[in-house]
């Protein structure tokens, strides 16, 4: 069937830089998708957010069956470790006991001259709440802790005092705390006391303090309201006890502050002495070389010649230079009056005259320093010995006075804990016998058994909150991966996020090996889902505006390996087997696909004709398959962008365009190289190929936006390579269980008809 020439409703091939028409048409906009004037409606939808808002049910079903791996390994993986956890911890028994809560109202009068008291029920659950928070109070665990011996507190503490690393090491009243529970049984007024131990029998023993020391505490808390003496009593013993705490820390810190318990007054004594000593020492150095220094200042104040003092001719140097002065003075004397003064000798013996003469000068400005130097060494000794025997008299004088006061503190201490403990008798005394008179509002219901099973071994329900835990981080996983997966698998993201109709969704093809049988799958009917796709392209090309005139119709894509040469050469089939003359041109000069899928052996090609060594007859496979012509590109081409641009090849495609009704290209993908930019102005439309589940939106709306400036109406998109698992989730066309049972019901008995004219 022959197709008509583009009518005047759509400029065909190089006219497409004329206004377009608007309204309803095959383009990018949301209400149009064809619109020159920009992308109206491109993008809508592509707000993640609202994109995620706006799923449906089939959405989630979607998000979850893709990606339900991530939520079965998450399953898997908590489960198996809260049950390694499980088997690897060390087990724990909890044992417990039940008490009754059965008063909690006192009423207190007299009869016969004597105290009496009695017990009214228990008012509501407030009274009952009361009575829990009794048994959980500080006071009761301080006094199981009080019931047991060093070497039972430090077995049940021992095991839990480090804590954790949020926590820090814990004291025993911490650690029994935590190891104690009191809950309330529901519909009733009795309270399960338990306690968690390493040890089965130290559970149980727990359990049973703290049920007696509940009840005690309860009967003697009854018999302190019913007594005012009792109460008045236990005021003064806890003043007394914050006295004594007083006392003592005031003890503690004088010992601290003073270190009375690293030193003591012998200790402080000896030091004493030491320093004295060291100081008259050092006192009378000090003074001996003050005497001399006296005398030096004395004569250097007279102009009396230093030598004559012991300090100076001690030191070594001069007591060298002296006897050499002497004794050239005495030989100098001798030869002048022998000689006289011309004598050589005598010349000689005067200038070393002179000589030691300068240097004992020297020497004695040098031992005038040194005594100096020591004088003042020996001036700093004695002060700082000075200073240190003041300071160790002034130390064991505080000494004496600590001692003194702490000898007073220990006096009020003992006083004060000899009252304390008779008044906690007196107190005792008392309660015995205000006790019998009052029944204690808790008793004891059951007793502690010892547990046979570790209560934290529990198995299927720790198995049970694994697969729920897992679920919910395996959701949260899927739905965070959802969030910001931008790749395009479904009908949704085409129409709404991209702007573009979807012409149609091809299945992956299982089970086909051969390149040929891909390419021709239409033809040879291997795959009835993805020939039933092609023929829906072809309908939805045949009913549109444009795409029913177009003639040279370009496939691309985004990225290489999504389809698009599958796509061609499929399509340019099916418009074959509808009785159109059609072409597949493989503009893909850098890759060329189109020989090497239909499994070409020959090398002509378009590079041949555009060289000129073949005739554009001699380039073109004929008659490939029926109404089916191939121009391939034969061998790479360097220089794509010039071939495509030249003169030539676009005689060549005016040329094409007179021999057949419908010329299908397959140009290289746009996100990759410009060559098809460079073609589509010479096009009449184009369809995009995008592979199921691989590029992101974000990549094709860039390219779409490029492909808008040539002012060519994108006919729609494919998606390629869909998974047959989750289409029926994703896309709404041809993938229906319905659909499989119509067109595969007639399997075995279809013939093909032959039209006829």
């Amino acid at each position: 069937m022959a197709i008509p020439e583009n009518s005047g409703d759509f400029p065909a091939g190089n006219n497409h830089q004329q206004p377009l028409p608007p309204g309803p048409g095959y383009g990018y906009g949301a209400s149009s998708y064809y619109n020159p004037s920009g992308y109206g409606g491109y993008g809508d939808g592509g707000n993640m957010s609202d994109a995620m808002q706006n799923r449906t049910m089939a959405d989630w079903i979607a998000m979850f069956r893709e990606r339900i791996w991530y939520l079965i390994l998450s399953v898997f993986v908590m489960v198996t470790g809260v049950l390694i956890y499980t088997y690897n911890t060390v087990p724990e028994y909890t044992a417990t006991a039940r008490m009754r809560v059965l008063k909690n109202t006192v009423s207190v009068g007299t009869v016969g001259g004597s105290n009496t008291s009695s017990l009214e029920s228990v008012v509501g659950q407030d009274d009952f709440q009361t009575q829990l928070e009794i048994m959980r109070s500080e006071k009761v665990i301080e006094r199981v802790r009080s019931r047991l011996t060093q070497e039972e507190l430090a077995e049940v503490v021992k095991p839990y005092q480090a804590g954790n690393v949020f926590t820090g090491p814990l004291s025993p009243i911490e650690v029994i705390a935590r190891s104690r529970s009191v809950t309330p049984q529901k519909g009733t007024f009795i309270a399960i006391v338990s306690y968690t131990h390493r040890k089965r029998e130290m559970a149980q023993k727990l359990a049973d303090y703290f049920a007696e020391e509940i009840q005690k505490y309860n009967s003697e808390d009854f018999a302190d309201v019913t007594n005012p003496l009792i109460e008045t009593l236990r005021l003064q013993i806890e003043q007394k006890e914050k006295d004594l705490t007083t006392l003592r820390e005031q003890r503690n810190k004088l010992v601290t502050e003073e270190s009375l318990l690293a030193l003591d007054m012998g200790t402080a004594s000896a030091e004493l002495s030491n320093a004295n000593s060291v100081r008259d020492a050092t006192q009378k150095e000090y003074e001996d070389l003050l005497a001399v220094h006296n005398q030096i200042l004395k004569a250097k104040a007279e102009g009396r010649p230093l030598l004559n003092q012991p300090a100076i001719t001690s030191n070594t140097l001069v007591a060298t230079l002296l006897p050499r002065v002497s004794d050239l003075t005495i030989s100098i004397k001798g030869l002048r009056e022998k000689y006289g003064e011309k004598h050589p000798t005598l010349i000689t013996q005067s200038e070393q005259l002179a000589q030691a003469n300068v240097e004992l000068q020297r020497a004695v400005v040098k031992a005038e320093a040194e005594f100096e130097a020591n004088f003042n060494a020996s001036k700093r000794r004695h002060e700082s010995a000075l200073r240190r025997a003041e300071e160790k008299e002034a130390a064991l004088n505080r000494l004496m006075s600590a001692n003194t006061r702490k000898s007073e503190l220990d006096k009020q201490i003992q006083m004060a804990e000899e009252l304390l403990q008779r008044n906690k008798i007196g107190l005792e005394d008392l309660k015995m016998k205000g006790i019998g008179a009052v029944s204690s509002v808790v008793r004891i219901l059951d007793k502690a058994s010892a547990p046979q099973r570790a209560s934290n071994k529990q198995f299927a329900l720790n198995a049970i909150f694994g697969i729920v835990g897992g679920i919910a981080i395996g959701a949260g996983v899927i739905i965070l991966l959802s969030f910001f997966d931008d790749r395009i698998k479904s009908s949704r993201d085409i129409e709404t996020s991209l702007g573009l109709p979807l012409l149609a969704a091809i299945s992956r093809l299982s089970g086909l090996k051969r390149a040929l049988d891909k390419s021709t799958v239409v033809f040879n009917g291997k795959n009835r889902e993805a020939a039933e796709a092609f023929r829906t392209i072809y309908s939805s090309l045949k009913i549109g505006e444009y795409s029913r005139t177009a003639k040279l119709v370009v496939i691309t894509s985004t990225t290489p390996s999504e389809g698009k040469t599958f796509v061609s050469t499929n399509l340019a089939l099916t418009y074959a087997m509808h009785g159109e003359r059609v072409l597949v041109l493989d503009a893909d000069l850098r890759l060329p696909n189109v020989g090497p899928s239909l499994e070409i052996k020959e090398e002509r090609g378009l590079t041949r004709y555009m060289e000129g060594e073949e005739t554009l007859d001699e380039a073109i496979i004929k008659d490939f398959r029926p109404g089916l012509d191939v121009l391939q590109v034969g061998a790479y081409c360097k220089n794509p962008t010039q071939v495509i641009n030249s003169a030539k090849f676009v005689e060549m495609l005016e040329e094409l365009k007179t021999r057949y009704d419908r010329i299908i290209i397959d140009t290289p993908p746009v996100g990759a190289v410009s060559d098809a930019l460079n073609l589509l102005p010479l096009c009449d439309g184009l369809i995009y190929t995008v592979r199921f589940n691989t590029v992101r939106r974000s990549m094709i709306k860039d390219n779409l936006r490029r492909i808008q400036e040539a002012k060519i109406p994108v006919f729609g998109a494919v998606i390629n390579q869909m998974s047959r698992e989750v289409a029926r989730y994703y896309v709404s066309v041809g993938y229906s269980s319905s659909y499989s049972k119509y067109y595969h019901h007639a399997q075995g008995r279809e013939v093909e008809v032959n039209v006829k004219n």
